[in-house]
């Protein structure tokens, strides 16, 4: 693999794309040092994470925007139906994830042990996202050279 798969910041990667769907007042979970532009950046400590969004108001938020964060998420389920719920109706979900096709990415894997409870794929989130009350706008199934795939969602009511 590539060394730039273990640098970090791969929201450089989809920054551009993301930037088309990502516009107005809006959250990056996950950010770490390297937040999406203009976006409150929300990570572990001062009372959030991504289970925990209690300074955002239900149906508040433009959009959600989340990279490489999903897969380090047992309950992955619950922090999603979070997300949406902060979410305005017409609201954007943006999730960019490892692809399962990079084993170095893969749960128990010698680079990220532990770190990663689950590999997301679009076959898992496609329906639940449906399911939700989502509409996927756009979506890449396929691996990007950061080795992973984005989908967006639109809050549907």
């Amino acid at each position: 693999y590539p060394d730039y798969l273990t640098h970090g910041n791969a929201a450089a990667n989809i920054v551009e794309t993301a930037q088309r769907f990502c516009v107005g007042h809006g959250v990056d979970i996950g950010a770490n040092q390297w937040p999406f532009p203009g976006a409150a950046p929300v990570d572990e400590g001062r009372g959030e994470n991504a289970y925990a969004l209690d300074r955002f108001a239900d149906g508040s938020l433009d959009y959600v925007f989340s990279s490489h964060c999903l897969e380090h998420l047992a309950r992955w389920q619950d922090a999603l139906r979070l997300w949406i719920r902060k979410l305005k109706p017409g609201g954007i979900l943006f999730l960019y994830l490892p692809h399962e096709s990079c084993a170095l990415w893969r749960p128990g894997a010698p680079w990220v042990g532990g770190a990663h409870k689950w590999s997301p794929t679009w076959q898992a989130l496609g329906p639940f996202l449906h399911a939700s009350g989502m509409e996927i706008v756009e979506y890449n199934e396929g691996r990007d050279r950061y080795w992973s795939f984005h989908v967006v969602a639109k809050r549907t009511g």
